[in-house]
């Protein structure tokens, strides 16, 4: 798969994971869908799922400009780092659910193979 199109999905994968955490909320009946579109100024009882969601959102936004660092410039250098974007890809989606569920074992070492694919990613330049 092409790296603009593995970035493209990357894209993707952010904004989903923007919308999990209310759609748990929805889904649980934890907030109604005026809550969500009203300014928000009062509080509301958030579902553990949620939260967890709002973590693994939080987690990938940390590493995810690293991700788009690389990948623009793997395709301004040339550099062919394809399979190892889209494994990344494929741990981060993985590692949403897993969060949420809360498989404590499992999601670290999701969330270490992926720090793992950024770091293969970037040696490649060396």
């Amino acid at each position: 798969m092409a790296l603009e199109n593995i970035l493209i999905l990357s894209f993707l994968l952010v904004m989903i994971q923007l919308t999990i955490p209310m759609l748990i909320q929805l889904l649980t009946k934890k907030t109604n869908l005026k809550y969500f579109l009203s300014s928000r100024d009062e509080t509301t009882n958030i579902s553990t799922h949620a939260q967890r969601a709002n973590r693994a959102l939080k987690n990938l936004l940390e590493t995810f400009p690293i991700f788009i660092g690389i990948i623009i410039l793997s395709l301004i250098k040339d550099i062919d780092n394809s399979s190892i974007a889209l494994l990344w890809l494929i741990l981060r989606i993985i590692y949403v659910p897993v969060y949420i569920f809360g498989i404590n074992y499992l999601r670290t070492g999701i969330w270490a193979a992926s720090l793992i694919c950024l770091i293969l990613m970037g040696i490649k330049f060396i």
